[in-house]
């Protein structure tokens, strides 16, 4: 059987060796684009750190924490775009891994780990395993001089197996295309209390939404240029064909076309939810890219951004367990901001990745949270926050403190807030209002 093969730019092998010659033993991730060709395309390359940037010096790699390195690949899939993955890890050391079966076996651990971890945030869409068949990249590259080679684990089975692979680097070799576009959100979905209690699961409760958001992409169909493209057709030679850089990207949900009394039913709630906003999305597929992976990718970007929201806004939630039941919650998810992968003082890279802010919080703080995560050096200036922006609350949509629950005047929250009561509680979600990427795209 064929092994798989792996294009990688030269800017990450620039990395690679600069990172051997300081770091020493080194564990590190590996970010790309996998394609039904079973061929990989590697676009960056970090070193696994703490949360706060902090670098542990590996002695051995049998020490590394096996949770520390999959919680960091869980933390930077929330960054990368619909289409990219952590395809695997890469491992800098003086053995080769690969004839050292004791570095073999923590490798496979390492994996299986990540793999857990990933099956775990299903929504967040770790692993693509149509594309990658269930396996993960291992890039071995000796802290002595410029030797390397890369393998491929199986992860099929609870005893991984290993494949041959072929890996090269190059520069440029292929041409990556964007595609733009948003999706509008507009749902009430029920609230369900946590189990023998009068509470409500706010991360519950959100993940439930986003699972029925990804259903309902499942039928969802996406138009290029207001018309459908075959599956197999790929994306540059169409765009060759028609003299053109870019399609203009709409999605559309099928909807019935008469409802019938019979499948009519009335469902009373305790609470209801209520989902309201666009998500903007961008995807950067590489030049063979079929369309029916570009559509993959784009629900899969509009789904795994959405999920990361909302891991993002209840890690940062705090929720007494004696919250009034008589309340109406307006949640604000952080809205998305995006970054090059490469900046021109680095040379120039035409894909970007993204992260999220909160409405309170400036574009100076997403440098140094990038940093930490993707070991790459960014300024204010390169973040693009202007995708989308706070939604503000006008005066005539604004609850009164009474109504809302709020205390004073000073707890009022800016959002897009017009929802009638349903039942004793009523929980808002405002996701985002982009108002720059709607007025763009309409």
């Amino acid at each position: 059987m064929m092994g798989r093969s792996v294009l990688c730019e030269s800017f990450v092998e620039e990395y690679l060796r600069n990172l051997s010659r300081k770091a020493g033993i080194c564990i590190g991730l590996l970010v790309g684009q996998p394609s039904s060709g079973g061929k990989d395309y590697i676009v960056h390359a970090n070193r696994v750190k703490h949360s706060d940037g902090q670098v542990d010096e590996v002695v051995d790699l049998l020490d590394v924490e096996l949770e520390q390195i999959s919680q960091h690949a869980l933390v930077e899939t929330r960054m990368l775009p619909g289409g990219m993955y952590v395809l695997g890890i890469f491992v800098i050391h003086t053995k080769n891994v690969f004839e050292d079966q004791v570095l073999l076996n923590r490798i496979k651990l390492i994996l299986l780990n990540m793999k857990a971890t990933f099956d775990a945030n299903p929504l967040l869409m770790g692993s693509c395993d149509e594309l990658e068949k269930g396996e993960k990249l291992v890039f071995y590259y000796s802290s002595t001089g410029k030797q390397h080679s890369c393998k491929t684990v199986s992860l099929a089975s609870s005893n991984p197996t290993v494949r041959p692979c072929d890996w090269k680097f190059a520069d440029s070799f292929t041409n990556w295309h964007a595609l733009r576009t948003h999706f509008e959100i507009e749902d009430v979905w029920k609230l369900n209390r946590k189990n023998d209690t009068e509470q409500y699961d706010t991360e519950a409760n959100l993940t439930e939404c986003a699972k029925q958001l990804n259903d309902q992409l499942v039928d969802a169909k996406i138009l290029f240029d207001g018309a459908p493209k075959l599956s197999e057709d790929t994306v540059e030679g169409t765009l060759t064909m028609k003299n053109e850089k870019s399609f203009l990207v709409h999605i559309y949900q099928p909807s019935p076309t008469e409802f019938l009394d019979e499948k009519t039913n009335i469902e009373r709630y305790n609470g209801a939810l209520k989902f309201d906003g666009i998500i903007s999305s961008e995807v950067y597929v590489q030049s063979r890219c079929t369309f029916g992976e570009v559509e993959r990718f784009i629900k899969t970007d509009i789904v795994r951004s959405l999920m990361s929201r909302v891991q993002i806004h209840c890690d940062a939630l705090v929720q007494a367990d004696n919250t009034p039941l008589d309340k109406l919650t307006l949640n604000e998810l952080p809205r998305r901001i995006y970054f090059p992968l490469r900046t021109k003082t680095t040379g120039s890279f035409p894909v970007q990745f993204s992260d999220y802010l909160f409405p309170e919080e400036g574009k100076d703080s997403a440098p140094s949270q990038i940093g930490n995560v993707l070991d790459i050096s960014l300024t204010a200036r390169d973040i693009d926050a202007t995708v989308e922006l706070v939604p503000a609350v006008k005066e005539d949509e604004r609850h009164s403190a009474d109504e809302c629950g709020a205390g004073t005047a000073d707890d009022e929250l800016d959002g897009k807030l017009n929802v009638p009561v349903v039942g004793g509680i009523v929980a808002v979600v405002v996701l985002l209002v982009a108002l720059l990427v709607y007025y763009l795209l309409m």
